[in-house]
């Protein structure tokens, strides 16, 4: 049967172009960081403080200061030692000379007259070694200068009185006076620290 004349079927248009859903990527970017929180001044100060005492703690001791304990008995050690050695060279050299008394005597000498001995300019060996030197109250060597140096030393031959002169120097160690024993107010005199001068 015919219904007529057929209708063209009409295209079916393409369906719009729709954006794809693209879910968002993770942020990479680092956030910043928080700044350090605040230090009070006081806090600063120690900070400070911490850091600075290692580089002066070893600061050498200025020139011309009195000597510190420490530097004073290593250098009297080394005095010590010297004098026995002395002994021990004129028992060798000398012997049977004057008796048995004659080494030691010359241990003694040192011990007595080492701060103004001339060839030595005024500093004994152990005092040279520790860059000290026994000087007058006006800062003169006591080199060639016997009576001061003769009275600060003999105090030491009396028996067990290098105790004393220990214990006051220990004593005075965190006073005005530090460094100066009986022997030094008696004669005068006081050990300071000196600069050694390099060799040309």
């Amino acid at each position: 049967m015919d219904n007529g004349p057929t209708t063209p079927a009409r295209p079916t248009p393409p369906p719009p172009d729709l954006p794809r859903y693209t879910p968002p990527l993770p942020s990479l970017a680092i956030p910043p960081a928080a700044p350090p929180p605040a230090i009070p001044p006081a806090q600063q100060a120690a900070k400070l403080q911490i850091r600075v005492a290692p580089e002066s703690a070893i600061d050498l001791t200025p020139d011309g200061a009195l000597a510190p304990f420490n530097t004073r008995v290593i250098a009297a050690v080394i005095d010590l030692v010297l004098a026995g050695g002395l002994c021990i060279a004129a028992w060798m050299v000398l012997p049977g000379f004057c008796g048995a008394s004659m080494p030691w005597l010359v241990g003694l000498a040192y011990l007595v007259t080492r701060d103004s001995l001339p060839m030595l300019g005024g500093q004994s060996v152990g005092k040279k070694a520790m860059h000290l030197k026994a000087v007058t109250l006006d800062d003169e060597s006591l080199a060639g200068n016997w009576q001061p140096g003769l009275i600060r030393n003999a105090v030491l031959v009396i028996p067990l009185f290098v105790f004393v002169e220990l214990f006051i120097l220990l004593t005075r160690e965190d006073k005005p006076a530090h460094g100066r024993r009986l022997g030094d107010e008696w004669a005068n005199t006081k050990v300071i620290v000196v600069t050694p001068i390099p060799a040309e």
